[in-house]
């Protein structure tokens, strides 16, 4: 958000190299540097802990459980997935939603919790660590993550590692890991309403559906 500030353009011109996590990352960086320069620029793409490929995936619960991790904050949606749920309550479906993580926007999350009736629908985990992490993606049926901006989310390499598909927005790197329709959901970012439809897709697909779209992920 801060090129500038950050003073990308003169740290890459001193730079031997630098390193992109994403083809929108280095993309980005572009935009920053003269072309002379952009030959610097080299994707390596993020991994994960091993603890993340050694636990066996189990199989989904037959609850229709979503999660949602990261910090309660504005660029990761949380607000816009809650009006999704309050859409998906007046359809009657049944669900659970977990919110993992914590931040300054828990009180207007809450808030929103009560306003819209979702109280029963609802858990808000405050910080959690690593292994918590990894036994709440466990315990739900699919990653639901409406960012409005991101990097490389790591949080959706773990989803999928264990083997859950996620419902994610077009936006920065996310495509580059979630291919639509295949092991995952991708919705414009800011529309609830194609957020909604994605969320009930999820819950409607049948358990093989959903087992095909499981070893996708992987």
């Amino acid at each position: 958000d801060k090129p500038q500030a950050l003073k990308l353009a003169e740290k890459i011109r001193h730079a031997c190299f630098v390193i992109a996590i994403s083809s929108y990352g280095r993309s980005q960086l572009y935009r920053w540097i003269a072309h002379e320069y952009w030959h610097k620029v080299k994707i390596v793409q993020c991994g994960l802990e091993q603890s993340f490929y050694d636990v066996t995936s189990s199989e989904p619960p037959q609850k229709a459980r979503i999660v949602c991790v990261g910090r309660l904050c504005e660029q990761k949606g949380q607000l816009l997935l809650l009006e999704a749920c309050r859409n998906l309550r007046e359809k009657g479906l049944d669900f659970e939603l977990t919110l993992a993580g914590d931040g300054e926007m828990r009180s207007e999350v809450e808030r929103m919790i009560q306003v819209y009736d979702l109280a029963t629908n609802v858990r808000i985990t405050g910080w959690i660590s690593s292994n918590q992490v990894r036994n709440e993606i466990l315990a739900s049926r699919a990653l639901v993550l409406p960012s409005f901006a991101e990097g490389l989310p790591v949080v959706i390499m773990e989803a999928m590692a264990l083997r859950r598909p996620v419902i994610s927005t077009y936006v920065a790197g996310i495509p580059e890991l979630v291919i639509n329709g295949q092991n995952g959901w991708l919705v414009p970012a800011g529309s609830v309403s194609e957020l909604t439809l994605a969320i009930e897709k999820m819950l409607a697909l049948a358990d093989q559906q959903l087992k095909t779209m499981r070893s996708s992920a992987y």
